[in-house]
């Protein structure tokens, strides 16, 4: 399955389930269910079928935006598994949290590792309604002006997981 018109990359088994606990549902899709999942991702696919957010999304080495993640998965990848990424990791994904009519639905979150090894949030606010989107500045030139960002993390997904309502 595919989104927003992109050849290159398509929907994994992981996003699948993803979009699932978005929308709260197993295999069987009610009307309530449907309107959570297309309430969370029209702002998403609305904002992949922009030129300057598209190539980064259909980027898969490295892969620069990893998508249809939630915050957990996003930390645990930043922990890792013998400890903290270094400090300046970090990765992009769509915000579980934010579905229509809200301002940020369809926007980009870096989750880094600060220089205290903690790890944070950031809310990458990207404006792409179409009389404004020619004034936009890459999303990369956004990254660059972030002096804790220095390394792109991966986030490792275990093809069985089970994911929490």
């Amino acid at each position: 399955m595919y989104i927003a018109c992109s050849a290159d990359r398509g929907l994994s088994t992981q996003d699948t389930e993803v979009l699932r606990q978005i929308a709260g549902c197993g295999d069987d899709l009610g009307r309530e269910e449907f309107d959570k999942l297309w309430y969370w991702l029209y702002p998403v696919a609305f904002s992949l079928t922009h030129e300057k957010l598209k190539k980064i999304w259909e980027c898969t080495s490295p892969k620069w935006i990893e998508g249809f993640i939630t915050r957990e998965e996003a930390e645990n990848a930043l922990k890792g598994p013998q400890g903290p990424q270094k400090p300046g990791t970090f990765v992009l994904r769509f915000p579980t949290s934010r579905s229509w009519p809200h301002p940020d639905a369809g926007s980009i979150v870096v989750a880094y590792v600060a220089s205290d090894s903690s790890i944070r949030h950031r809310l990458l606010s990207l404006d792409l309604s179409d009389d404004r989107e020619k004034y936009l500045r890459p999303l990369q030139d956004l990254l660059l002006e972030e002096p804790e960002l220095s390394h792109l993390g991966r986030v490792t997904r275990n093809e069985s997981a089970a994911y929490k309502s």
